[in-house]
């Protein structure tokens, strides 16, 4: 079985940036979390014990208070 892993990008409400970062760093299968300037707010790298499993993580971070959209980079093997 392989892992799962992939990047989430966060947008956040006003004011809630700090909020969100912290939020999300509490995810147990969020691995590294950082603040990032741009498009997004906040970026979280995913891994979980399977790749079937990466949206269910995405859900629980949907679902903290301040995160307004997601974008999720899907991590894939290129190797053969």
């Amino acid at each position: 079985m392989s892992t799962g892993m992939g990047y989430v990008l966060i947008k956040c409400e006003r004011d809630t940036i700090e909020q969100v970062y912290h939020e999300v760093e509490k995810v147990p299968e969020v691995k590294d979390v950082y603040g990032v300037n741009g498009e997004y707010d906040v970026i979280a790298k995913v891994v979980t014990p399977s790749p079937s499993e990466v949206p269910r993580v995405v859900l629980k971070i949907r679902r903290i208070p301040g995160v307004r959209a997601t974008k999720t980079l899907t991590v894939v093997n290129l190797e053969a």
